[in-house]
C-alpha cells in the first residue's frame, strides 16, 4: 500500500483519480505528468519488491461513490494494518537521506499518515529519488532501531509502540497528543483520519467541519468516560 502526502491541485495538478486510471486501463497509460510518475513508480518499486497488486488512495478508492468513499476512510487503518507492506513516499527529503530528514518531513505533518505510521506491520522509507530512507536496505524499517528511534524521538512515544501498535496501547489522552500535531486540508480529516485508531463507529460525512471532532470526543466520552478529553 501506498502512503504518501497528496500534492496540492494549485501547485501540481491533480493525483490521478479512479477516473482517470480506469479510462487508460493502466497506469503505464497515464500522462506524463509528475504525479502521474510518482504512481508509476511506487508501482514499480512494489514490483520490484515481488507483489503482484498495489493500492494507492489516490486511484483506488472510487471518490465519487458516496456509500464506497466513507466506507473506505472507515476501513483504512485496518486495510494498512493487514497490508503486506506500506511503501512511504518522502517527496521532499532529498537524496541523499541523513537523519533527521525523516522526522522533518511534510509526511509527519499530515492526519491520515499517522494510522499510516503506526498500524502496518511492515513499512519502507523512500526519498524523494526513491532509494530508500538513509540507505537502510532491510525488508522492513519497522526493524531498523535508527529509524524506529529517529521517530520514537519526534513523536514522544516508545520504539515498541511503533513496531508493533495496537489501538489498546495507548490511552486516549495519548492518542489526541499525537494527533494535536497533525493537520489537514479538511478540516473532517483531523476526525476522521483517527477512526481507526480509537476503533471509532462514527460515519465520516463532509461538510461538518470541526463538528466531526466534536461527534469523535463525544463517541470517546460515551465509551470511556473520559470527560477530560472535551478540554483538547
Amino acid at each position: 500500500m501506498f502512503s504518501h502526502v497528496w500534492n496540492c491541485p494549485e501547485s501540481t495538478g491533480q493525483e490521478p483519480s479512479f477516473e482517470d486510471v480506469n479510462e487508460v486501463k493502466s497506469v503505464r497509460n497515464l500522462s506524463n505528468k509528475p504525479l502521474n510518475e510518482k504512481l508509476r513508480n511506487f508501482c514499480k518499486k512494489t514490483r520490484e519488491l515481488g507483489y503482484d497488486w498495489a493500492w494507492s488512495d489516490t486511484c483506488c478508492i472510487q471518490k465519487k461513490n458516496d456509500f464506497i468513499y466513507k466506507k473506505s476512510l472507515k476501513s483504512m487503518f485496518r486495510w494498512y494494518a493487514n497490508s503486506t507492506a506500506t511503501l512511504v513516499f518522502l517527496a521532499d527529503v532529498a537524496h541523499p537521506s541523513k537523519p533527521g530528514d525523516l522526522t522533518r518531513s511534510r509526511w509527519m505533518t499530515r492526519a491520515w499518515t499517522l494510522q499510516e505510521l503506526l498500524s502496518p506491520k511492515t513499512i519502507l522509507f523512500y526519498d524523494s529519488e526513491w532509494e530508500l530512507y538513509l540507505g537502510e536496505s532491510g525488508p522492513n524499517h519497522k526493524d531498523s532501531p535508527k529509524i524506529m528511534q529517529e521517530l520514537a524521538d519526534a513523536i514522544k512515544i516508545a520504539p515498541g509502540t511503533i513496531v508493533s501498535f495496537s489501538p489498546d496501547d495507548l490511552g486516549v489522552r495519548e492518542k489526541l497528543r499525537l494527533a494535536s500535531t497533525r493537520n489537514a486540508t479538511e478540516r473532517e480529516d483531523i476526525a476522521y483520519s483517527l477512526i481507526g485508531i480509537f476503533q471509532s463507529d462514527i460515519i465520516p460525512e463532509y461538510g461538518k467541519g470541526a463538528d466531526a471532532l466534536g461527534q469523535l470526543l463525544a463517541e470517546i466520552v460515551d465509551r470511556t468516560g473520559e470527560v477530560t478529553v472535551l478540554a483538547w
